[in-house]
C-alpha cells in the first residue's frame, strides 16, 4: 500500500552571502518548510531592502522558517514582523492536525522581540494588524477564496512602494485569486523565484 507524506530532507548547498551576515542566516535553514532554499533566500534580501524600522506582516507562519527570514531583517533593522496564523495545519494538506504553535515559539525564540504573534483565522485577525506595512508576506490557506480574502484584508495595509509576495504563485488558485484582485488594484510586477512571487504596490497619483 502506497501513502503520501512528507520528510524532511537535509541537504548540503552553496549560499552566496555577506559574510557578516552568515552568522544570523545559516542556522535558519535548518528550520522546517515548504519553501526552497532560493525562495528563503530571495525573501530574506527583500527583507533587507527594507526601511529602519519596517512594519512587515506574514500569513501562514506555520514553523517558523520564513518567519525567522524576515525577523532576521528586522532583528537587523529594528523593525516588526507581525505572524497570522491559527497553528493547527487546518490548511496543510496531506498534514495531519496538530498545534505546532510550540515548534513555532521555539524556532523563532531568538527573534520573539521582534515578533508580534496573532493566533487565529487571518479574516478574523485582519483588525488586530495596522497598516502601513512596508512588506506582506502570503503563504497562510492556499484556496482560491482564502487568498482573495487574505488580498482584499491585507493588501490595502500596505503603504506606497510597499512589498507583496505570495508563495506557491504555481498554485493555479493562488494565480486566479491573485489576477482577480488585481484587475482592481493594479500593482507593480517585482519578479518571481521559482515559485516566490512579489509585486510593488504603486504610489498614489
Amino acid at each position: 500500500m502506497q501513502i503520501q507524506t512528507f520528510v524532511s530532507v537535509a541537504q548540503r548547498r552553496i549560499l552566496t552571502i555577506e559574510d557578516s551576515l552568515l552568522p544570523l542566516f545559516a542556522p535558519l535553514f535548518a528550520i522546517e518548510t515548504h519553501m526552497s532554499m532560493e525562495e528563503r533566500t530571495q525573501l530574506a534580501s527583500l527583507a533587507l531592502t527594507l526601511p529602519e524600522r519596517f512594519a512587515a506582516c506574514e500569513i501562514g507562519s506555520y514553523l517558523g522558517a520564513s518567519t525567522c527570514f524576515i525577523a532576521a531583517a528586522a532583528k537587523l533593522k529594528q523593525g516588526v514582523l507581525h505572524c497570522v496564523d491559527v497553528w493547527d495545519n487546518r490548511a496543510m494538506g496531506i498534514e495531519p492536525p496538530m498545534n505546532t504553535f510550540e515548534e513555532f515559539s521555539r524556532n523563532t525564540s531568538r527573534f520573539s522581540d521582534r515578533i508580534i504573534v496573532h493566533r487565529g483565522e487571518a479574516s478574523i485577525t485582519a483588525p488586530q494588524v495596522p497598516g502601513n506595512l512596508d512588506l506582506l508576506f502570503l503563504d497562510g490557506d492556499h484556496s482560491h477564496a482564502a487568498v482573495k480574502a487574505d488580498l482584499e484584508n491585507y493588501v490595502p495595509k500596505l503603504k506606497a512602494g510597499g512589498v507583496l509576495l505570495l508563495h506557491d504563485f504555481t498554485y493555479p488558485e493562488v494565480q486566479q485569486a491573485a489576477n482577480e484582485f488585481m484587475a482592481n488594484h493594479p500593482l507593480v510586477n517585482g519578479g518571481l523565484n521559482q515559485s516566490l512571487k512579489w509585486f510593488i504596490v504603486p504610489a498614489k497619483n
